[in-house]
């Protein structure tokens, strides 16, 4: 069998967290008196790099306090959040056939835990979060950092994203790139490798 890795993204790939993102920044921006065209576009990124982009100019305490009060609304609101179809039945299958993956989200620690928690999703001990890295996506650290911690070369690993910024992440690494179209149509995922439909597609397109 040749040698592949996986590198999943979280929210939107594995698991459904829509209802509960939704909800949390919505309330925290009604809170900060951001309007609310603001939040667009900036799913997929980790939230202090969003806060950073619609609070320019701010005091740093400032935009660290909206940072901590959206994420802490997100870890209490985790209800409602479920596994993708057919995302349990995949990592079923590469963990029964010893096929190495884990998880690259822009999550921090905690979030990544109460949401795969609340999903019946399994968090490796090797996943990336934003908090270890220096910069999240869409630039490549993380999917860099996730391939090294599967000890393989980022060509060899199969990058699966929902998001712009993740892919551009994810190529920007010299991953191989499947874009699952939950949240986002095909167009909008232009520089993805491949299109998968429903994630019960991707070990077909690998050729595995």
């Amino acid at each position: 069998m040749k040698k592949i890795g996986f590198l999943f993204d979280l929210d939107g790939t594995l698991i459904n967290s829509q209802d509960s993102v939704v909800h949390s920044w919505v309330t925290m921006a009604n809170e900060a008196g951001i309007p609310l065209e603001a939040l667009a576009g900036h799913h997929g990124i980790p939230a202090e790099q969003t806060l950073r982009k619609i609070l320019v100019g701010r005091e740093e305490a400032e935009i660290q306090r909206w940072v901590k009060r959206v994420t802490e609304l997100e870890i209490e609101d985790v209800d409602g959040t479920n596994a993708v179809p057919g995302a349990l039945e995949l990592l079923a299958e590469l963990n029964d056939r010893e096929i190495p993956w884990t998880i690259v989200t822009s999550c921090t620690t905690d979030l990544a835990i109460a949401r795969t928690r609340a999903a019946k999703i399994p968090m490796p001990a090797n996943s990336v979060t934003f908090d270890q890295v220096s910069r999240g996506k869409p630039f490549p650290e993380p999917f860099i950092l996730g391939a090294d911690r599967l000890g393989l070369q980022t060509d060899i690993c199969w990058a699966i994203e929902d998001a712009p910024g993740g892919v551009t992440s994810a190529k920007e690494a010299g991953c191989i790139v499947a874009g699952v179209l939950t949240t986002h149509t095909r167009e909008e995922l232009p520089h993805a490798d491949h299109h998968l439909d429903h994630l019960n597609q991707l070990l077909g397109k690998t050729g595995l």
